[in-house]
């Protein structure tokens, strides 16, 4: 507030001018009616005030006298209003004669947007009162900086020169801070978002049909996509002004939906200690905090903390809904039927959970595993028609089991793509900090314990109470370059490999396949041992599972000792005994007068290579490709008008340049990815003084690539593929199903 301004009149400051300055207040007056009117919520009035005060000669006294903040204070509560019309006029209004007019209009912008980060409650945001009413509110000043923003001249492209000159000051100025406006209104948003789906998760954790929160937030999240997403054009409308306009609106949406914004707090140290610490994206941001620091031992002052995009966050949220109405056994959309999966999950929760599921705690999520792997394994064996059906539903519902552990993981937690402490606090009580789409910032050390706890509880459960059902069970921490992941051997169940919030089953059967194509010739020498050959065996499956086609050093320690119990304590213990200390690396990588310096920091900047690539091409090949070839061939694929003979003629085309784009990809990555790794395959087995005695490297051409988007076409040619098959009238393929669009890797 300024000026000694009281907290329940923010035009105290125009009262006190008032009484400084008679008789000459005319202009004060018409000031504090329009502050009043503001106040008051009298639109007419606020209409009818504002085109009188922009009459008046805003840069003089003693209207000129009055401060920014007084004014930008006034601008506010218009443009939450909505009243977008009376904002215009008063944010173009000359109230002083110094600067350009873009300067002035972006300092009002700037100086709107100090009130919304610093004093939200004094214009209605995040007040707790009304949070559908101050969404609304946030919606307005998102939708008003993006009327402007789609009206501003953007920078010219930079103008070569000696040396080359970019925009000027006056050029960006306007345009640079009305996307921080935009960037500073979608967050406000973001936090009302999880304040309401908060509220929303507590109904449903008391009562799991209670869904009106997630409903309403459907609502509220399709408000948001509305004013962001880009409009489709008739195909008759005609050229000129408008249709320029409508253009010129989309391409600055796009800009918008492609803006990266920061999505975690975070404070870096200072002075010696260096103690960077996440802290939580939510007031009080204090509440949640880890330290952090970056793997790169040259990145010691301010490690990159990366953002997101706007549109990538939009659909993080989207997915966010869909997976809590799914997990209480609800459909996305309101008006479909609950499918038998629905239908199963809420008999689950009534049967197993009295109807209050909570997923908050491990031990929550433990129980509620255990309980689904019983009751699908139940349902698994109940329909199986046959002897071979009904032996293999027990690895059935334990795959089904930890891929409902991964959807979880997938959508609670987030990759915090910066190392997290490696000392206390335990990472199995300690409550992490949360990025702006409301998940847990962890890394792959905080993945694998958490993994190990939960999955070692559940299959330890298993066995209690079915008999030995999952077999005996070996847990190892698996160490790779700069990363720690965990595999799981059962005796009945298989392995599960788990890397980050994604683990996966590969059940008995798949292990012996696998393993012969991994013994075929040529390939060194394995040990004579079979349990140490099977060993080795899971150690490779498990880096193949990190990144395949790249030798790397690995090792792996058990987690638990024989008769050791899975407790808090004892997984905590065990990582920071066993995994900790550990190195695959000789000093020489921390040597700064060494060749071999930093040589483990070429695994990560190789990784950042895939990513980069990854966001570039696998996603246009899976979000644009695919999704363009089967929307053109898609009425006739699923058509039952029309002969098999007609059918096959029909789907070659299809096939056809599905198969093309299939092999763009691949080339792709054998271009511009797979030189990269095998350089490094090389570089790694020329330097043997690089390994600590113990270490050995990774065969990675034992295993083949994996690249789950392509496996996944390649499964769905090779269904379509075969001769007098039909797709049912209501298939969809992996890349046109919403909730399969592949987000960039952030």
């Amino acid at each position: 507030m300024a000026n000694g301004s009281s907290p329940s009149i923010f035009y105290k400051e125009v009262d006190d001018a008032i009484a400084r300055n008679p008789p000459d207040v005319g202009d004060l007056v018409v000031l504090k009616q329009l502050c009043e009117a503001v106040e008051a919520d009298d639109k007419p009035a606020v209409a009818r005030l504002t085109r009188d005060l922009v009459k008046l000669a805003g840069q003089e006294d003693p209207l000129h006298a009055i401060s920014y903040e007084l004014f930008h204070a006034l601008m506010a509560r218009i443009l939450l209003r909505g009243w977008f019309e009376e904002f215009d006029l008063l944010i173009n209004w000359p109230q002083t004669r110094f600067g350009s007019k873009n300067k002035r209009i972006a300092n009002n912008w700037g100086g709107i947007i100090t009130i919304a980060k610093d004093q939200p409650q004094s214009v209605e945001l995040l007040t707790g009162s009304n949070r559908e009413k101050e969404w609304q509110r946030a919606l307005n000043g998102l939708d008003g900086a993006m009327r402007h923003f789609a009206k501003v001249d953007l920078p010219p492209a930079a103008r070569m020169g000696a040396p080359p000159e970019g925009p000027s000051f006056d050029e960006r100025v306007l345009p640079e801070q009305l996307l921080e406006t935009i960037e500073q209104f979608y967050r406000v948003l973001q936090m009302l978002f999880q304040q309401l789906l908060e509220l929303a998760l507590a109904k449903l954790e008391r009562d799991n049909n209670d869904v009106v929160g997630l409903r309403k937030l459907q609502d509220l999240q399709l408000s948001l996509w509305k004013l962001l997403t880009t409009k489709d054009i008739p195909k008759d409308f005609k050229a000129g002004k408008a249709l320029d306009d409508l253009k010129t609106q989309n391409d600055r949406r796009t800009i918008i939906l492609n803006k990266t914004i920061r999505v975690t707090e975070f404070r870096y140290g200072r002075g010696r200690a260096k103690l960077h610490r996440f802290l939580d994206a939510f007031p009080p941001h204090n509440a949640r905090s880890v330290i952090f620091n970056s793997l790169d031992r040259d990145d010691k002052d301010q490690p990159d903390v990366r953002g997101e995009r706007i549109g990538s966050i939009q659909v993080s949220r989207d997915r966010q809904l869909a997976y809590f109405l799914v997990t209480y056994g609800h459909t996305w959309d309101p008006n479909e039927r609950p499918t038998p999966a629905h239908l199963f999950r809420r008999a689950l929760i009534k049967g197993r959970h009295g109807g209050r599921l909570r997923l908050v705690e491990n031990d929550e999520l433990i129980t509620f595993l255990y309980s689904f792997f019983a009751e699908t394994l139940a349902e698994f064996t109940r329909q199986a028609t046959t002897a071979a059906e009904k032996s293999k539903a027990p690895v059935n519902a334990w795959r089904e089991t930890v891929d409902t552990a991964s959807v979880y993981f997938g959508q609670v937690t987030t990759h915090s793509r910066l190392n997290l402490t490696e000392g206390p606090p335990n990472y199995l009580t300690h409550a992490f900090p949360r990025n702006l789409i409301g998940r847990l910032l962890h890394d792959c050390g905080v993945h694998a314990v958490r993994s190990a706890y939960v999955l070692l509880s559940v299959l330890n459960r298993i066995n209690g109470s079915h008999a030995e059902l999952a077999g005996g069970i070996h847990a190892r921490w698996v160490r790779l370059p700069l990363h720690v992941g965990m595999l799981i051997q059962t005796g009945n169940f298989g392995v599960v490999v788990q890397h980050n919030e994604y683990s996966s089953v590969t059940d008995n059967d798949e292990l012996k396949t696998t393993m012969t194509a991994w013994k075929q010739p040529p390939h060194e020498t394995d040990p004579p041992d079979p349990n140490d050959a099977m060993l080795k065996f899971q150690e490779d499956l498990t880096a193949n599972g990190f990144s395949s086609d790249l030798d790397m050093p690995i090792s792996s320690v058990p987690i638990l000792e024989i008769g050791e119990p899975v407790t808090t304590h004892t997984i905590w213990n065990s990582y920071q005994k066993k995994v900790v200390p550990s190195q695959l690396f000789t000093g020489l990588v921390g040597a700064s007068n060494a060749p071999q310096y930093q040589f483990d920091i070429r695994y990560l900047r190789l990784s950042e290579l895939e990513r980069e690539w990854y966001n570039r091409d696998v996603l246009r090949f899976w979000n644009k490709e695919c999704l363009d070839i089967w929307n053109h061939w898609a009425n006739v694929l699923t058509s039952t008008k029309i002969s098999d003979t007609e059918y096959e003629k029909q789907k070659q085309p299809y096939i056809k340049a599905l198969n093309e784009a299939l092999d763009r990809i691949e080339e792709s990555y054998e271009a511009q990815i797979r030189p990269k790794k095998d350089e490094l395959s090389k570089a790694i087995r020329g330097e043997p003084k690089l390994l600590v005695p113990g270490v050995r490297i990774v065969s990675a051409s034992r295993l083949e690539t994996v690249l789950p988007a392509v496996e996944k076409v390649a499964e769905h040619l090779n269904d379509i593929s075969q001769p007098n098959f039909r797709l049912n009238p209501d298939f969809v393929p992996p890349f046109a199903r919403k909730e399969e669009v592949l987000l960039e890797v952030p």
